[in-house]
């Protein structure tokens, strides 16, 4: 009896020091190669291992705290595979977090430096590589509101966690368990010069894994776990390389870390894989790596850990947890400055006032993207908090833009057509926001100036309205003397001076509308012979009068130029009414001078979209369309140059071609482009153009319509490209099959961008 009752008293004594024995788990940083921290969780949730504790730095902070905050291993496998994941991480938005209404007017600016004049010039260098947005965004998504509902406690998490930071001010690491969950990891996350750093409770944050990328030490004091599972991912044994800033940024101010663990309480993993630190791409790799690596050590890490885990325990247990997170419901929005400021027309676009109704999720995360696409906001960083059990508080940091942008780029060509830009922005922001555009293009093909000012008006609803004035000049004589040498026109000069005023309405994120009223001055220079000297003077057409457009568009695209992913669509229906006055030249075959009003109408259809991509190929569509009942002006060559034409090709937009030309007529093609990889493309571009009708000479001086669906033409390019981080650097044959010299090769630099035309 007395032995039984021995041996009954030693197996309940080794029973409770089992279930006792209670797991910590660390993980390191890394960057894109800490993702192999959940193929690590993925396994021991696999073998029932238990996770008690969870301290980490940097990606181990992400991975961490999304298990610690009840996310099962497959979910996170599944969001860090999802292409908005690579779009996060590069600091990208998904097509649907883009606000179309508050982007600029397209221009070939290729450098933008933002400046102020108070302060010095080294605060013009760039502390960040990419925008944070979405990845801040995402942040707040996964971990503010799980984070409000435990108080900021972080031992009150699904697992209690632990992770690092460096404060590099005081050169220490600094350990976050009572604070907002995605601030601390964000602060963890923020690899200098990568993502701009935060401040919390005043101190400016960056890296844990600077002072502390394996926080063993941590586990150990805050936690005291019996056993030990560490993932370290860092390559301890690279070096710094000449033409790499990301290792020479890791030799200096990263401290070396101790990767061990004290006596034998744990073991250690560590995945072979070949991820660098921002190389996303590589996401199943990595967790692929950590998965097998940590199944190679299973049977010691069972030997160690006798304790198991019931998948169904451990789910209820999962369930109980994720059942005390509230739905988002903000029923206050606060947005201040870093010094304090209150920041009203950010609170004013996102809530209509403190009275409101609470708004939901879907609906906030609509109207920060709105707000954070104006122009003058640099960064916003959210955070939330309880008011009530099911409402809560949201404050937004937020930091401005510097006053001025200074804009430099243009189009610098192996054929004459190099043209400059210059731009200079201000940007204010009180109530309402404002942005001042003063812009130049100059060279011998193209010059223009121009100036606008864009009132953005805080309001759930945004608008924008846009008074502006343009001046515009294209002289393709001097250069295309040689290419119009036997073609008519041999010589033209177009002249456009308009002002207006533009209504913008958003309907959606990427769809917008406009009502724009403009008055117009044009006034052409040509010859109509090719025969002519400098003695000879040119005929003369100048046109006076308004115009009304109405406009729905749509943008999503990828990139100014030579895009390779999204969508874009146009439709445009405009109203021209006006005077004409035409007057003959020396060379003109009859004398005349023609005073004439005009009023027509002109609608236009334009879209393209790239509908099928993969790593490597991308195929688009694009098509166009255009109805104009213009009539006809004083002679041929006037009337050409009022009319729209067909210029799917970047570089067709500095030829005048008079086969491309028509009052109606429909166009498409197709674009084949293959990515060599994220920033080398080869694309082929082939497109048809088939006029409903032309306007063409007849003999003896006389001109007018032709018949119905007159004979199509092509028009194709095949370009090999490089995008550089400023501008694309390009190498394109471009062919047109009616012209005598129908191949034109041309190699090139920054983007084929004009002001808006008049009328045309």
């Amino acid at each position: 009896m007395r032995k039984k009752f021995f041996f009954l008293l030693l197996s309940f004594c080794f029973a409770s020091s089992i279930t006792a024995q209670k797991v910590g788990l660390v993980l390191s940083g890394g960057g894109a190669s800490g993702l192999a921290h959940i193929g690590l969780i993925m396994a021991l949730e696999e073998e029932n291992i238990p996770i008690d504790y969870i301290t980490g730095t940097s990606a181990g902070a992400l991975v961490g705290a999304m298990y610690a905050s009840g996310i099962p291993p497959s979910i996170i496998r599944k969001y860090v595979l999802q292409e908005e994941f690579i779009l996060m991480a590069n600091g990208e938005l998904s097509a649907d977090k883009q606000f179309l209404l508050r982007e600029k007017t397209r221009d070939a600016s290729m450098l933008n430096i933002p400046f102020s004049l108070d302060r010095e010039v080294f605060s013009l260098l760039p502390t960040n590589f990419i925008t944070p947005s979405y990845f801040d965004f995402e942040m707040f998504r996964i971990f503010g509101i799980t984070s409000a509902a435990v108080n900021n406690d972080f031992d009150e998490l699904f697992v209690p966690f632990r992770c690092v930071a460096a404060d590099i001010q005081s050169k220490q690491a600094i350990v976050f368990k009572n604070e907002k969950l995605n601030a601390a990891v964000r602060a963890s996350m923020t690899f200098p010069f990568y993502v701009n750093p935060i401040r919390i409770n005043g101190r400016l944050l960056f890296d844990g894994g600077l002072y502390n990328n394996f926080p063993v030490n941590v586990l150990m004091e805050e936690f005291k776990p019996d056993f030990i599972i560490g993932s370290n991912v860092t390559n301890v044994t690279s070096k710094p390389k000449e033409d790499d800033l990301i290792s020479q940024l890791n030799a200096i101010m990263v401290i070396p870390t101790e990767f061990s663990l004290p006596s034998e309480k744990g073991i250690i993993i560590r995945p072979e894989m070949d991820v660098s630190t921002f190389d996303f791409q590589k996401a199943v790799d990595a967790i692929n790596a950590g998965y097998e690596a940590t199944m190679a050590q299973m049977d010691e890490i069972k030997r160690n850990i006798k304790r198991r885990v019931d998948p169904l325990e451990l789910q209820e247990k999962r369930n109980q947890f994720t059942n005390r997170i509230n739905d988002l419901s903000i029923s206050e929005i606060r947005a201040s400055s870093l010094s304090g400021k209150p920041m009203d027309f950010v609170e004013k676009s996102i809530q209509r006032d403190s009275l409101a109704s609470p708004i939901n999720f879907e609906e906030f995360s609509k109207r920060y993207f709105r707000v954070y696409a104006a122009p003058q906001i640099k960064y916003l960083y959210p955070t939330i908090e309880n008011k009530s059990d099911s409402l809560h508080k949201i404050h937004i940091d937020v930091t401005k833009q510097k006053p001025l942008v200074f804009r430099a780029g243009g189009h610098f060509s192996s054929r004459p057509v190099n043209t400059g830009y210059l731009g200079l922005t201000y940007l204010g922001m009180s109530e309402g926001a404002i942005a001042a555009h003063l812009e130049s293009y100059f060279g011998k093909f193209y010059g223009a100036t121009s100036l606008r000012l864009d009132f953005d008006v805080p309001s759930i609803y945004p608008f924008r309205v846009t008074p502006y004035l343009t001046r515009n000049r294209w002289d393709y004589f001097r250069s295309f003397s040689t290419f119009f040498e036997e073609t008519q026109p041999s010589f033209l000069v177009q002249n456009e001076f308009y002002y207006g005023i533009d209504l913008q309405f958003p309907l959606g994120n990427t769809w917008k509308a406009s009502a724009d009223f403009r008055s117009v001055r044009l006034q052409d220079e040509y010859y109509q012979s090719g025969d002519f000297s400098n003695a000879d003077t040119t005929d003369l057409t100048s046109f006076h009068g308004q115009t009304f457009i109405a406009r729905v568009s749509k943008n999503t695209l990828n990139r100014k130029q030579w895009a390779n992913k999204g969508k874009f669509v146009d439709f445009q229906m405009r109203y021209i009414q006006g005077r004409e006055q035409s007057l003959s030249g020396s060379t003109a075959p009859i004398e005349y001078d023609v005073r004439r009003s005009h009023q027509w109408l002109s609608a236009s259809a334009e879209g393209q979209a790239y509908f099928f991509n993969s790593s490597k190929f991308h195929l688009g569509i694009y098509g166009k369309g255009v109805f104009n009942s213009q009539s006809l002006f004083a002679n041929y060559t006037a009337s050409l140059l009022m009319i729209n034409e067909f210029a799917p090709l970047e570089d067709a937009r500095t030829f005048f071609f008079e086969e491309y030309r028509a009052p109606q007529y429909v166009g498409g093609g197709l674009n084949f482009v293959y990515s060599f990889s994220n920033r080398f493309d080869l694309r082929l571009d082939p497109y048809f153009f088939q006029p409903f009708r032309r306007i063409v000479r007849r003999d003896g001086g006389e001109f007018g319509y032709s018949d119905l669906f007159v004979r199509g033409t092509f028009m194709a390019a095949g370009s090999l490209i490089y995008h550089s981080p400023i501008g694309p650097l390009r190498f394109t044959m471009n062919y047109f099959p009616e012209q005598e010299n129908a191949f034109v090769a041309q190699l090139s630099f920054g983007y084929v961008l004009f002001n808006d035309r008049a009328v045309r």
